[in-house]
């Protein structure tokens, strides 16, 4: 026969196990926060000396000389998202309780496929700073635009 005194922490670790999965997803307004950080990143003018151009613009430029040059690109796609799972922890709490300050740390990738293969550039980006730092060659190449 089951008892139900046994039962109580058996729900008990469910009801903990669904806490803890629903609490380590993404909401929205850390999907915002991605976005804004990946707008950061396209609008930056990461490289010194460079008043002009964005690195949106370096990269339509490279799309364009590529192009022209018989390297057509398939595919490209911006993705962000944060460090790691305390970052996201740290993000969702500080959402519920004003005593957890979260980083504002993003990573931002941008990744496109041509005739040579698939190239990734990597960002670091602090959404409070507005500090966005070029992590690859790829990355501060389309930060200086050559």
């Amino acid at each position: 026969m089951f008892k139900v005194r046994s039962a109580f922490p058996f729900l008990w670790m469910i009801v903990l196990s669904c806490t803890l999965l629903w609490g380590c997803s993404e909401d929205e307004t850390i999907k915002a926060r991605e976005q804004q950080a990946i707008k950061l990143v396209k609008a930056s003018k990461a490289s010194e000396g460079n008043d002009t151009f964005t690195i949106i613009s370096n990269v339509e430029k490279k799309i364009d000389d590529d192009n022209r040059a018989g390297n057509k690109w398939e595919s490209n796609n911006w993705e962000g998202g944060l460090p790691s799972q305390k970052d996201l922890m740290m993000e969702k709490l500080s959402q519920f309780f004003t005593m957890f300050r979260p980083s504002g740390d993003y990573w931002v990738r941008f990744t496109y496929k041509d005739k040579d293969g698939t190239h990734e550039a990597l960002w670091d980006v602090n959404i409070y700073s507005k500090k966005v730092t070029s992590k690859n060659e790829l990355a501060q190449q389309l930060s200086k635009g050559s």
